[in-house]
């Protein structure tokens, strides 16, 4: 266990590493946030005579606490793992006495912490001074804590099935690219899955991509009952079951196809 704790705190150092970077990122994030805040009061106020699944409020709650979550959803383990097999570092990796993908996971979450504590925490102080109405349901915030855990879950093994195809593709930068921008997009991450058009929301029921942003945010923003609530919840561990089935797959022949280059 000390050795997992150990990569995790390897992951808290090495981001911290510039500071510089630490502070561009977070003005990044405020520049985003405003961005997006300005856009959808321009597009309310073009369209103020539609009808929307969402009102003007609710949509600005929604991409605020999808912003705040962004800090802790993002996820480097397909470029790492990319990194390590194009260098040949990933031999030294599969010989460690201990397992990879735990190894992984301690590294990406001491990451998440340090994201939280300097990006996540900070952003809500924002929000909350420059937006003067609630934001979150506070009777569901319980839920809604339950639901990023999950979510940050389902990212992880998504993104993990995704490096791990690395082992016999080699190189999984231009299908990470595509499937970024259709996970951008579904996840609700960007635009409110409840204004997708029918069609395409049907469609993204079956994905798992609403999982990740759009059922954690909701249940943090959107008045819902219990049983709406459970029944998501429901949702998200029946795709962490999926997911990490097809993980656990893809780490057994990914490890035979493996060709160790570089170095």
């Amino acid at each position: 266990m000390r050795k997992y704790i150990d990569y995790m705190k390897i992951g808290i150092k090495e981001h911290m590493v510039y500071s510089s970077s630490i502070w561009a990122t977070f003005l990044s994030k405020v520049v985003y946030l405003y961005m997006q805040f300005a856009l959808w009061n321009a597009l309310f106020a073009s369209n103020a005579e539609k009808s929307l699944a969402l009102n003007h409020e609710e949509t600005i709650r929604y991409i605020i606490v999808a912003t705040v979550l962004s800090t802790i959803m993002e996820c480097n383990v397909i470029g790492w793992i990319n990194s390590e097999i194009q260098t040949g570092n990933i031999a030294n990796q599969l010989i460690r006495p201990m397992d990879f993908r735990t190894m992984i996971f301690s590294k990406h979450f001491g990451t998440t912490l340090i994201k939280t504590v300097l990006y996540c925490i900070p952003l809500c102080v924002v929000t909350g001074v420059a937006f003067h109405k609630p934001i979150v349901c506070d009777g569901q915030l319980g839920f809604g804590f339950v639901s990023i855990i999950l979510a940050f879950i389902i990212q992880f093994l998504y993104s993990l099935i995704i490096g791990l195809m690395a082992f016999w593709l080699i190189v999984t930068w231009p299908l990470n690219m595509l499937l970024a921008a259709i996970y951008k997009l579904l996840s609700g991450s960007w635009i409110p899955v409840a204004m997708f058009p029918d069609l395409l929301g049907k469609i993204n029921a079956f994905l798992p991509f609403r999982a990740i942003y759009s059922i954690p945010v909701t249940i943090i923003t959107t008045p819902m009952s219990q049983e709406n609530i459970l029944r998501n919840l429901i949702v998200q561990i029946v795709w962490i079951v999926i997911l990490y089935i097809v993980m656990t797959v893809t780490w057994r022949i990914g490890k035979k196809k493996l060709i160790v280059q570089g170095g």
